[in-house]
């Protein structure tokens, strides 16, 4: 569909043009994929982790693993971030790890690990 403005006389503008071109050509992923992915810093060391800035303290992950996941306070004593307080050991806490990844409201949360059961699980 082609829209046309008297005072526009160049070009017919289309609705379904893409009005710029994107900024990262070299890569095939958008720019939000691209950015770093480091812990948060007081992350249990493992596998299971929530990324650096990207808690929205939205309280989901903590309501399906309540015994993995712990806030963490800013000087006023304001939720400021969550965090993996501790690695899953059981079948039963890699299981709440794996449903407090998938609700998740942000994709904070991730597994960096490799075992292929839990990969599974996560549909990737």
């Amino acid at each position: 569909m082609k829209i046309w403005w008297p005072w526009r006389k160049k070009k017919l503008i289309s609705l379904f043009e893409r009005p710029y071109e994107p900024q990262n050509k070299g890569h095939s992923l958008p720019p939000v994929a691209i950015r770093g992915s480091e812990p948060y810093p007081k992350n249990a060391p493992g596998p299971f982790y929530v990324i650096n800035t990207e808690c929205m303290s939205c309280g989901a992950p903590h309501v399906a693993a309540s015994d993995l996941m712990a806030w963490d306070y800013d000087s006023n004593g304001r939720v400021s971030h969550c965090y993996f307080r501790k690695q899953p050991q059981t079948a039963f806490e890699i299981e709440q790890a794996v449903k407090a990844i998938a609700v998740s409201c942000c994709d904070a949360l991730v597994y960096d690990g490799s075992d292929p059961e839990i990969l599974k699980r996560l549909g990737k």
